[in-house]
């Protein structure tokens, strides 16, 4: 077992490997499919239980855990920025250099592994959280509530302007078809060009959805400078708590409505233009998640998942490398014989394995080999500070 850390607090740590532990349950259903269903797709030939994972997925995991990275993401640069103050005159040049790193990673991971890769937008959106660097907890409020009611009101615009514009079921299949055909039949090097197709897309809807992500991470910002994240008894976390059930639980149940009868309908031709808002309300649900387990997460849970979020970078990565060795046509190539239930399986085994290896890998060298090289490259030519509860 990993002891904890001096000077880091090991339940952010941990919700960060949760984090990681949801993030992959999605993207794995996705992984040789491309597409605009990330949580998978129902293709005709399902179980039952298939059928009630895919639901389960869509209202409690797809698009709430990935908001999770994106907070923690924010109260990290909170704590970043705050140490880089005392002991650079330039601090936002170094963070700079490390949003640099991130973004080259994020395009090499998405053309050479994973399509669905979104830390190049972390990057973009981590520049923006530049401009809030000298804001205090009052001034923070205002920007949260201006950024969150900015990108609801674009997911709804852009939700009206595309109603009449939906792509057509068969075409859309087709195109997905072609695509589980690359990259379950096709070795390495044939599937880069689709990969890099498919990440293109990917990137310009992340322009879209950065408002969104600025706002989740200017939400971690807030309660890392309010202090909500150092008191666990903080009125702010029954108000999160309250947001995530009032609000994120009807719209991630809408969700999962919408996007389930789609699929059950239309089979890979699913696209719900319509599951936009719930789905971007449903994100609150995070907010209820971060209350609980800030709140009630046992210690031996913490001790448990905490190795696995000190090196997000590095087990990204992995988990992309594992889908790949085993669904793809340059691995093993599984993905045609699982059907959404032992995919869920596969993720599980995936996360677990994961967690041996942080867990041992941290006993032995401290840090993450990305986590690492990030760090070097962010530091170059100056003292790092010293290790922050961030893992930075």
């Amino acid at each position: 077992m990993t002891h904890p850390t001096p000077g880091r607090d090991d339940r952010i740590d941990a919700l960060r490997g949760l984090a990681l532990l949801g993030i992959l349950l999605v993207n794995i259903q996705s992984f040789v499919w491309g597409g605009t269903s990330p949580a998978g797709y129902l293709p005709g030939d399902e179980t039952a239980l298939d059928r009630a994972l895919f639901f389960l997925t869509v209202a409690f995991v797809n698009t709430k855990f990935m908001p999770l990275f994106a907070m923690l993401f924010g109260a990290g640069f909170a704590l970043l920025l705050a140490r880089l103050h005392n002991v650079t005159s330039a601090p936002h040049a170094v963070f700079r250099r490390r949003m640099l790193f991130l973004f080259a990673f994020g395009v090499l991971h998405g053309v050479l592994l994973y399509f669905g890769d979104i830390t190049q937008m972390y990057a973009l959106a981590g520049l923006v959280l530049l401009r809030y660097d000298s804001h205090g907890a009052a001034a923070l409020r205002r920007a949260v509530v201006l950024w969150w009611s900015g990108a609801l009101a674009l997911t709804a615009l852009l939700t009206w302007g595309l109603a009449g514009s939906t792509p057509d079921p068969i075409e859309l299949a087709g195109e997905l078809e072609a695509n589980f055909a690359v990259f379950t039949g096709e070795g390495y090097f044939a599937q880069l060009p689709t990969r890099a197709g498919l990440f293109l897309d990917i990137v310009l809807a992340n322009l879209i959805g950065l408002p969104m992500a600025v706002a989740l991470m200017l939400t971690g910002m807030l309660a890392q400078r309010a202090g909500w994240l150092a008191d666990r008894a903080a009125p702010a976390w029954r108000a999160a708590l309250v947001i995530g059930l009032v609000v994120g639980l009807p719209s991630a149940l809408v969700y999962a409505v919408l996007l389930y009868s789609d699929a059950a309908k239309y089979g890979l031709g699913t696209y719900s233009a319509a599951a936009a808002v719930p789905g971007a309300l449903g994100a609150t649900l995070s907010f209820a998640y971060a209350a609980l387990f800030f709140q009630h997460a046992s210690p031996a849970l913490v001790r448990w998942l905490a190795p696995a979020g000190r090196m997000p970078l590095t087990n990204y990565l992995l988990q992309s490398v594992a889908m790949g060795a085993l669904l793809s046509g340059w691995g093993l190539a599984l993905a045609p014989r699982l059907g959404y239930a032992q995919t869920a399986a596969m993720g599980l085994a995936i996360f677990a394995a994961q967690l041996a290896l942080s867990h041992w890998w941290l006993r032995r060298f401290g840090q993450g080999p990305l986590e690492r090289a990030w760090r070097k490259w962010t530091y170059f030519r100056m003292p790092p500070p010293p290790a922050l509860r961030t893992g930075a």
